[in-house]
Parts: C-alpha cells; structure tokens; sequence
C-alpha cells in the first residue's frame, strides 16, 4: 500500500487530465450501452416489422454515437500517455537527482545495468500499469454497475445468469496472484540483470575482441536470454490459465440458449434478446478489463518495490554545510581512518599537513590506501574517525559542492564525455556555458593541447567518442588537464595521471602538469618514483599507515621503506648516487 501511495503521489500533479480521461471513458462506455437499445429497434421495430421510415433515422442515430464514441476513444487514448509520460519522467528526474546524491559507497556497490534498468524498465512499466489501475479501474466499476440494472430491466432472469457466469471468471486471479506475484518479481530482477551484463559487455568491447572472447561473451548473454524468456514464458502461462475469452464465449452461447428459449416462448423480442447478449459483452468487457488488470498488477508492484528501494538507499552525500567562496589551500589531517566495510581499515590514524601551494607526493606499494586518501579530500568517501580540514575547517562542515569547486582531479584514465573537445574542456568550468572559446583555447594551450586539437578537421568542435576513443592517452591526459585549468582550483589531485603514456606524451603532460600545480597545494600519486623528486614533501603508504614523510633526500638518508622502493625501481644505484 505504501508504494501504491508514493506512486499516486507522481501521478497527483496531473489528475487534471484524469478528469478528461474519465469523461471520455464515461462518454465512450455510455455508447456500449446505448448502442444495443439501437439495435433492438432495429431488429424489432424495422426489420421484423418492416418499417422503412425507421430505418434511416435509426441508423443516422447508430452512426452518430459510434462517431461521438471514436472521438470519445481518441481522448481516453491521449490522456493516459499525457499522464504516465510525464509522471514517468518526474520519477526518471527525482530518481537521477536521487543517484547524483548518493556516495561513492553505492557507485561501488552497484552494477551500472542494474541502476539503468531503473530508468528504462522499471519505470515505464510502474507508472504506465498504475496510471491504467487509477483510471481505468473507476470507469470499469461504473460501466459493470450501470449495466446490470440495464440488463435486468429486460430480463432479471438472464441478468442473474449472467452475473453468476461472470462470478465464475472472477475465481481465476485470487488463485493465480501468489504465482503472478512471485514470476513478476523475477522478470524484473532478470530484465536488470540482462541490463547490467548488457552494459558491461558493450563497455568492455575492446577487451573482449582482444582476448577473442566474442562468443564466450555472445553464449554469457545468450544465457540471460534463456533465463529471461522461460520466466517470461512462464508468465504469460499462468495469465492465460486466468483467460476468461474462452468462458466467455461459453456465456454467450449459454445466454443465446436460454434467451433463445424465451423468444420462443414470446417471452422476449428477439431485439431484446440480441440487446441483452450486447449488454451481457458490455459487462464482460468491465470484468475482463478488471481481472487482465489484476494479473498484471503483480509485475507493476514488482517494479515499483524496486524503484522504491532505490529511493530508500540511505548513503547520501550530505548537502548541509558552511558555504565558502575563498580558500588558501591549506590541507590536514588528523588521526584519520577509514574503512570500506567493517573490520577492514584500509588507512589507519593518518597525520599530516599540507600548506598552501605545497606539492605533496604519496607513493607506496600497490593497495598501500594512496587513492583512497586523496579520495577523502573531496568527501567522496567519509572517514570513521578523525578530522581533515582545509585552511581550519573541518571539511565535513564546507558544503560539498563549494568544496569540490575548490578541487580538481587528474585521473589516470580521464572520462571524457561523447561530446566536442571544447564541451569537454568547458565542463570543468563552474558554469560551462558562460565559458568562451579563447578561455578555452588558453586553457588548452596551457595543457599542451592546443597544436593537436588544430590537427583535428573540426578542430575544437571535433567530436571525441564514447570515453574519448578517438584520440590517444596522452591526448585524454591533456584534456583532462585543460579541464582542470579551466576551473582555476586552489587544491589538486594527481591519481597516477602519467603512468601509462609513452615517453613522448609523458613529457608533455608532465610539462603541463607542472603549469598546473603552480601556485597550487598539489597531491600526487606516483608509480614512478622519478616524478616526485622535487616534491615538498613525500608520505609513504604501507598496509593503511603513514609510515614515512619527508623530502626525497631525507627519506633516502633514512634507509626506509621509500629507500627500498626507490631502489626496486633503480636496482644498482648507490645510496650517494640517488640523494
């Protein structure tokens, strides 16, 4: 109930066309019960009574209720998409605003497919199967309940037969809803599972060419398929077990048979007698509608739990926070630890402080926490313990967005968007669009990006593919650095941003990195020991701790960790050749 009611709340802001929609079914369902009255005059007053005045005055009557029941059906066919597309698409905004504002904990948890699913399965289907219960269900109940009184004004005798046979079809669902119920839950997880899989696969469609795994791949989601169809067969099984068109055809011919015998009798016309097998179809049509619907309702629930479900994921960034428009950079941390999930620390009582403009280098081996620490600095995860300021507040106080304005991030795979370099460039602007093109041209020079942007035939405009794919690595790098320019922040981040380009691109990143961090409290996380040299200052990971800082001449004359990695990467240099 509770999931039907923040359905209806989506559905509220547009009951207005609900009222039209109700009218239409109203004007078009009054036809149903006009239209046979018609016919028995004329059965009984034209054709057996062969009277020709009648029969144009009684047919121009037939034509313009049918005419006035198509216009009715064109409404009650457009309002219902008015209302569910855009009911669909305020529960497809609140659900993205509602992701944009989960941490990095749900990102981590979740499989991209499953979150699309979402959008492109759940959805439609929740709203789209509610909107037609809200509406449909009220005009269908009006329908059943003017129609009897209808019928049994004619004949109580065939109306009472009539309601006991449409008894007997309303048994079927209440024995078939736990089964629906159960199969409606699964169509859906499977449709998000095929989703997941689906996306993962396109995304990973380089790798798997690579490996020469495309059949591997192409029998994995043929897998799925199987999966998805049996269950959906399985369904559609059981909705048509709970098929009342054959029992309903059964009513007919039992209902011509009696009714037949009363004509006989002269007990009724033979008009009333066709009138009523009308009215009987009249009032099967509310019930049929009513149980279809009920039969459906179990894969419309299922769909709206997983929406809600979604909604209710607690691990939101908080947006409270004090705002600041200034910062010197300054960073420190204060007995900070962190774990991803219980029992697992993955950084243990960090302790250190970064002045404004400083360059502090994080090395270790690899899974040492060098990620994780920088990732705290824009709260994109929340340590269990401790402090980390900036200038002297504590960053859980700084409202989240002010504070990520005032950071930029280098990644070692930079995501560029299916877009123009330029909009690419742009993005890391506060506010893109007010951003110009010699803003970014100088950003892009600054960047060392400017000379092979020329090369491209639309320059600027030039379109770089799904995750960037049509320009190298080197090439992503320095894009992502024009970004990062173009944002002007005081404090940076460097995940490794060179550890995978060749020597010549390299060069030229690092030459626009070092633009870059100027006058900037800069951390960088180095593979290649060779790039943190000049650094203020070095922190040495090992296992979660902080277990050496310094410069690189007082770390090597300490003879520690940083010493024995240091040398792993220059074996045979002595301790005199590498201070």
């Amino acid at each position: 109930m509770k999931d039907v009611l923040r359905l209806l709340s989506y559905i509220k802001p547009y009951w207005h066309f609900q009222g039209f929609y109700l009218l239409c079914q109203l004007g078009y369902f009054g036809g149903f019960i006009v239209l046979p009255w018609i016919e028995k005059i004329l059965i009984d007053d034209v054709f057996l009574a062969k009277n020709a005045d009648k029969l144009l005055p009684t047919c121009g009557l037939w034509m313009l209720i049918a005419f006035g029941m198509y216009l009715f059906s064109i409404g009650f066919a457009y309002f219902p998409i008015k209302v569910s597309q855009n009911a669909a698409k305020d529960i497809q905004l609140a659900s993205y605003y509602h992701l944009r504002s989960l941490g990095f904990k749900f990102y981590d948890a979740q499989q991209t497919g499953s979150v699309m699913a979402l959008f492109t399965s759940d959805t439609p289907k929740a709203i789209e199967g509610f909107q037609i219960f809200a509406s449909d269900y009220p005009t269908n109940i009006i329908l059943l309940i003017i129609t009897t009184p209808v019928v049994m004004s004619v004949s109580w005798q065939l109306c009472l037969l009539s309601l006991l046979l449409v008894g007997v079809t309303v048994l079927m669902p209440i024995v078939l809803n736990k089964s629906l119920n159960r199969i409606g839950e699964e169509v859906q997880e499977q449709n998000a599972v095929l989703s997941s899989n689906l996306q993962e696969s396109i995304a990973g469609s380089r790798e798997l060419k690579g490996l020469g795994k495309e059949l591997y791949d192409l029998k994995n989601i043929h897998h799925f398929l199987k999966q998805l169809v049996a269950i959906r067969i399985k369904q559609v099984k059981i909705q048509k077990v709970g098929d009342i068109l054959v029992i309903w055809w059964l009513s007919d011919a039992l209902v011509l048979l009696v009714g037949g015998g009363y004509v006989l009798q002269d007990a009724m016309t033979v008009g009333e007698l066709f009138a009523v097998v009308m009215w009987f179809n009249a009032l099967q049509r509310p019930v049929h509608f009513l149980i279809s619907l009920h039969l459906s309702i179990p894969s419309v629930m299922a769909a709206a739990r997983r929406i809600f479900a979604f909604f209710d994921e607690h691990e939101q960034e908080s947006q409270d926070g004090t705002p600041i428009t200034q910062i010197e950079g300054n960073v420190q941390f204060s007995d900070v630890s962190f774990e991803y999930s219980e029992a697992q620390p993955v950084l243990k009582r960090i302790s250190f402080q970064a002045e404004s403009g400083e360059t502090i280098a994080i090395v270790g081996p690899s899974g040492a926490g060098k990620s994780t620490l920088v990732s705290l600095i824009p709260r994109f995860y929340e340590p269990q313990n401790g402090t980390i300021r900036i200038d002297t507040t504590p960053i859980k106080e700084i409202q989240i967005q002010l504070l990520r304005s005032h950071i930029g991030i280098v990644f070692q795979d930079p995501y560029l968007f299916a877009e123009s370099i330029a909009y690419n460039i742009r993005l890391g602007a506060e506010d893109p669009e007010a951003v110009t093109h010699e803003q970014v041209v100088a950003a892009a020079k600054l960047a060392n990006a400017h000379d092979f942007i020329m090369n491209f035939p639309e320059q600027y405009e030039s379109e770089v593919g799904e995750r960037g794919v049509q320009l190298s690595g080197g090439e992503q790098q320095r894009i992502a650095i024009a970004r990062v320019l173009i944002r002007d922040p005081k404090i940076l981040i460097l995940d490794e941003a060179t550890s995978s380009l060749d020597a010549e691109s390299e060069a030229l990143v690092q030459e626009a990195l070092t633009r870059l961090m100027e006058g900037r409290t800069s951390f960088v996380i180095a593979h290649r020991l060779s790039t943190v040299l000049n650094a203020d200052k070095i922190l040495v990971l090992s296992d979660g701790e902080l277990v050496e800082s310094g410069t690189h001449a007082e770390l090597i004359q300490r003879s520690g960790v940083y010493y024995d990695l240091f040398q792993k990467q220059f074996a045979g240099m002595q301790k005199g050749d590498i201070t």
